[in-house]
């Protein structure tokens, strides 16, 4: 990764981190504005930089500690690298050609991915660690909560990325 590459994913990383220390506010704030500063991330710098932020931002979350569920089931963090991944990976592919449509695809699938690991992983094996009462909260966040804020998050970067995309660093080998 060339040195602007990882400078601006490092902004971008910060700016995740500014967005995540507001989750008190509203969880629609800050996953639509982690979403798309994964997207920009991808599309600007390069799947790398997508990545890197995508596996770095449930870290810095449960560090934070702002989130219960990951408090209380860690494994979450993994969960939400993978589903983070999933919408990385997706915008990469749509980098080249039909962008807006595996944006959306993106968005399904990272939902998709976390509503059945949570559903039938992490709350199957680790459900006793969650309290009767979150269970109905852990299971609407990580499948439609998350299917709305990425979809609104692939939305914010697609409207940046027509609007900058002249400026991007990465157009692009990785």
């Amino acid at each position: 990764m060339k040195t602007k590459q990882l400078v601006f994913t490092a902004l971008l990383l910060a700016m995740c981190i500014v967005f995540q220390s507001l989750k008190g506010v509203s969880v629609y704030l800050t996953g639509s504005a982690v979403n798309a500063l994964l997207v920009i991330a991808t599309l600007a710098a390069g799947t790398s930089s997508g990545v890197m932020i995508a596996l770095l931002t449930p870290m810095i979350a449960y560090f934070m500690g702002q989130t219960p569920i990951l408090q209380l089931v860690p494994v979450m963090v993994f969960v939400i690298m993978l589903g983070n991944l999933t919408l990385v990976l997706l915008a990469s592919r749509g980098r080249k050609e039909k962008l807006m449509a595996w944006l959306a695809l993106g968005a399904m699938l990272k939902a998709v991915v976390l509503w059945l690991l949570v559903w039938y992983g992490v709350l199957t094996l680790f459900g006793a660690a969650v309290p009767e009462k979150m269970v109905g909260v852990v299971k609407t966040t990580f499948s439609i909560t998350q299917f709305i804020t990425a979809a609104i998050g692939c939305v914010i970067a697609f409207v940046i990325h027509t609007r900058t995309r002249h400026l991007y660093f990465a157009e692009q080998k990785n």
